[in-house]
């Protein structure tokens, strides 16, 4: 006892609780409840499992019965001295011939007295009988079937499906009997096909709530309970060994069933059969109960699992809740609850503790605040002394002055610097007055380039051609575009583009409509870009780096687009080593167009 007494004593209280929690109330509630939920699902399963086996055998003797039904009434067929004296005859009266197939009433009585044949036919090769609905002559076509080409060549009997109509015209397939019949006069045969009717097996066998599925090995099914239910031709796959059944969980079209597949073997014909009992609802049932059964268990174990954390947290909370608002104002963080309640001396500690953090947050408070009003006063003597140096740069004193520049340099014959003056105050006039707006025309835009590409003409002579080229019918004065939108793009061509260039450099401003799209190409034939390097331009464009300054001006146009536009506009780059580069600034189409 004392050794367990100091085990304890080193665990925190709640601790302790959990512990006993754990192992006398969750380990025995899971072990207990598992293994009734898992007995249950395996008593649940193996009593389907009985109910699908015991419905296969009501199934397989119903079946075994009606077969050997048709099998006993072929067998009489074929053995009818005046079906074989018909059949045998060579006839060279027709009327004759029809007399005595008309006169014949062994179809007609084993038609009436049996329901489960739906239909008899006799294939001959005697062309003197006539035709009738019973009688039919082998035609070519006759056989190439299947059927036709088993039967001339094996005298026993055997089973096979043919596809037929029902009473409302659907198609459907029928198990059908073929047996030879000999004709020993002729030193020929025939071939009786006795169809088994579809109805007959249905009112039969459709005596349970499971779905009956049958087929012969190697061919399709030829009944199953329910037509609507598609999902069960998959059961074809789940064959047992020759007079074996196999029970269990069958998987069809996503959907699990109970089910008993077995085999049964027609002596007479050496047809091997596949007779399938399948319970669509029993799995979903216990599942079902399974999951009832957990949910339970689960709320067992949750409600449990409160009220032991509520008793645990009565006894701990207070001492827990002081420590943590200690530690807190350790590290700095004065924001400590003050609703705790009690009389006992650590109420009253805490009740001290938070007398002290108010303290320190009265003081830290103050300090912050000083700070503050310092650097407003700060902020404010900047903005102050910017507004008096913008004061002094007056828009109409520098374009005042470039004039007076201009014109002197025209009266001095220097009318080289006189245009490039020009430029320059008409750059700066389109800047100065867009730079506050959010929006201008394409019209502006390609005329503010123009005048931009004029001046770096003036720099670079031969080194920066231009042109510009316009394949839409858009209004350029009516369209809308962001203002200084082109300028970066043009920048970086030159820059960048047309670095290595010495001589024939071009700029070609390309704009057309596209998918819909208004295209705007900017198209430089300088160096070009490696697929690296055009791979890094690109995630730079989307991605860019804080700290990097380098392709900043085609991220900010690239994002500019899509935040107005949306995701399906931006900039899009092409390059080619030693070839050029062009860039192409997607936008959406003037809404008066188609």
């Amino acid at each position: 006892m004392t050794g367990k007494k100091f085990f304890f004593s080193k665990i925190k209280v709640q601790k302790q609780l959990y512990i006993i929690y754990l192992t006398a109330i969750l380990v025995p509630v899971v072990l207990i409840g598992g293994y009734l939920v898992y007995s249950s699902r395996s008593l649940l399963m193996e009593r389907y499992e009985e109910l699908a086996y015991a419905d296969n055998l009501r199934v397989k003797a119903l079946f075994l019965d009606i077969t050997s039904n048709i099998y006993n009434r072929a067998k009489t067929l074929s053995c009818d001295t005046e079906l074989l004296r018909i059949l045998s005859t060579d006839y060279r009266s027709k009327a004759q011939a029809a007399l005595d197939v008309d006169s014949y009433a062994g179809f007609y009585n084993i038609l009436s007295q049996d329901i489960s044949i739906q239909q008899i036919q006799v294939y001959t090769y005697n062309e003197t009988v006539p035709q009738n609905g019973q009688i039919c002559h082998i035609t070519d076509e006759t056989r190439r079937q299947s059927w036709f080409v088993r039967a001339s060549r094996s005298a026993s009997p055997f089973w096979s499906c043919k596809g037929v109509s029902d009473d409302f015209g659907n198609d459907a397939v029928s198990l059908c009997l073929y047996s030879r019949i000999f004709l020993p006069k002729k030193n020929s045969y025939a071939v009786l096909c006795m169809t088994l009717s579809n109805n007959h097996m249905k009112n039969r066998l459709e005596n349970s709530s499971l779905y009956t599925v049958m087929w012969l090995k190697d061919e399709e099914i030829f009944y199953r309970s329910s037509r609507t239910s598609p999902q069960y031709d998959g059961v074809t796959t789940f064959i047992p060994d020759a007079n074996e059944t196999d029970t269990g969980l069958v998987e069809l079209g996503g959907e699990k069933m109970i089910g008993c597949v077995s085999t049964f073997l027609a002596s007479y014909s050496h047809n091997l059969f596949y007779i399938a009992s399948l319970n669509s609802g029993g799995y979903a049932y216990i599942q079902d109960i399974t999951y009832m059964y957990v949910a339970i268990l689960l709320l067992i174990i949750f409600a449990t699992s409160f009220f032991i954390y509520l008793f645990s947290r009565y006894f701990s909370r207070r001492v827990i809740a002081l420590r943590e608002a200690m530690h807190h104002a350790s590290l700095g963080d004065y924001f400590v609850s003050d609703n705790y309640s009690g009389e006992d001396e650590i109420s009253d500690a805490f009740a001290d503790l938070n007398i002290m953090i108010q303290d320190i947050l009265h003081k830290e408070a103050s300090i912050y605040e000083a700070q503050i009003r310092a650097q407003l006063l700060e902020n404010q003597q900047q903005r102050m002394e910017f507004k008096m140096l913008s004061s002094q740069i007056n828009p109409h004193f520098l374009y005042n002055t470039l004039e007076t520049i201009r014109m002197r340099s025209i009266k001095a014959g220097c009318l080289e610097v006189a245009n490039a003056i020009k430029l320059l105050g008409k750059s700066m006039r389109y800047v100065l007055q867009n730079t506050a707006t959010s929006f201008t025309t394409l019209q502006k835009e390609l005329d503010y380039i123009e005048t931009y590409l004029a001046i770096q003409k003036l720099r670079f002579h031969d080194r920066v051609n231009y042109s510009l080229k316009i394949r839409t019918v858009i209004d350029l004065k009516e369209y809308s575009i962001f203002p200084l939108l082109l300028q970066p793009v043009v920048e970086n061509a030159i820059i960048h583009g047309l670095e290595d260039v010495e001589e024939n450099g071009r700029i070609i401003i390309h704009i057309r409509m596209r998918e819909g799209k208004l295209h705007i190409i900017i198209f430089d034939n300088g160096c070009g870009m490696t697929l690296e390097e055009m791979d890094r331009m690109r995630e730079n464009m989307r991605n860019h780096p804080k700290e990097s300054a380098k392709s900043i001006g085609l991220s900010n146009i690239y994002h500019r687009i899509q935040l107005y536009y949306g995701d399906a506009y931006g900039i899009k780059v092409q390059s080619k080593l030693h070839f050029g580069t062009a860039v192409t600034l997607v936008l959406p189409a003037p809404e008066s167009m188609p």
